[in-house]
């Protein structure tokens, strides 16, 4: 309900902005009263126009303040920032471009104003899809780990099974190291070693036994 009345009111504020300045640019530079000699005198009924500017935003920051997540979040408060921005400097661009015969001094202000408002109006949006992007990156990243878990843990099986048939397991040791392949699969690698060596004939039988009962303790 906040973010729905959020939406009314800000954006609401944003149509009241949105007619003031275009009315106003389209007057242009000009001038009412006082002592001085005016150039231009503002057309009949413009003074309407400059007070749609303050209740306009002041409604645009009623609608900020109702949502919920404000612009912390995406949600109402990004939209109605960015309808303010964004829509308003590109509605800026689209009014010179197709309006040449805007009034005086108007085409420049629009400009400005437009360079101003644009980056302001979507730059708000760069933290999310940020944010959206590294969630996207990070949902891809367990499927790559799973992948190499399960074949890390195939070779590992694989390189047990061969050192039971090449008799550098006996039947307990091997049913140990089967029972907890995380607890051994660095410890693997060691008793392999131990047993290229054994087979190199440079640990005799007892020394091969001794360093493995070692290694399968975690002393090593």
């Amino acid at each position: 309900m906040r973010e729905v009345l959020s939406l009314v009111i800000g954006l609401g504020g944003v149509a009241l902005l949105a007619t003031g300045i275009y009315h106003l640019l389209d007057i242009g530079t000009c001038g009412t009263g006082g002592p001085h000699v005016i150039a231009r005198e503002c057309p009949q009924g413009s003074g309407i126009w400059g007070p749609l500017l303050p209740v306009g935003l002041v409604l645009w920051f009623i609608g900020l303040f109702v949502s919920k997540e404000g612009l912390i979040k995406p949600g109402a408060g990004q939209i109605v920032w960015s309808a303010l921005f964004a829509g308003g400097g590109f509605a800026l661009l689209y009014l010179v471009l197709t309006q040449p015969d805007l009034g005086p001094g108007s085409e420049l202000g629009a400009y400005i104003m437009a360079a101003v408002f644009l980056p302001l109006g979507l730059g708000i949006w760069i933290p999310a899809l940020l944010k959206l992007r590294r969630k996207q990156d990070g949902t891809a990243e367990p499927q790559t780990t799973d992948a190499a878990v399960a074949g890390d843990h195939t070779a590992w099986t694989k390189q047990l099974h061969q050192l039971r048939s090449d008799g550098g397991l006996t039947r307990a040791e091997f049913d140990r190291l089967k029972g907890d392949p995380a607890g051994f699969a660095d410890r693997l690698d060691l008793i392999q070693q131990l047993a290229d060596l054994k087979a190199a004939g440079l640990l005799s039988a007892e020394e091969f036994a001794a360093k493995k009962h070692t290694v399968i303790l975690g002393d090593s």
